[in-house]
């Protein structure tokens, strides 16, 4: 399945394309870590949209975990 990254999407539609279904956290969740300021996250007017590319980019910053080379 191809997900336009272009376009800006609500929560459910961001879940959709960062998580498989399998592992897919809650809408709960998600509203949780833009409430935190963890997540990017676009106002108009009382509806809230994600840039998918920009939600991903902040994971990958905030929660990768990077080896640690050449300690035993």
């Amino acid at each position: 399945m191809k997900i336009d990254t272009d376009k800006l999407v609500d929560a459910n539609g961001l879940l959709e394309a960062l998580f498989d279904e399998g592992c897919r956290p809650t809408v709960r969740w998600l509203r949780n870590q833009q409430k935190n300021r963890a997540i990017p996250y676009i106002k108009v007017g009382h509806l809230v949209f994600f840039d998918i590319v920009q939600v991903r980019q902040a994971f990958e910053k905030k929660n990768t975990v990077r080896a640690r080379l050449g300690q035993q």
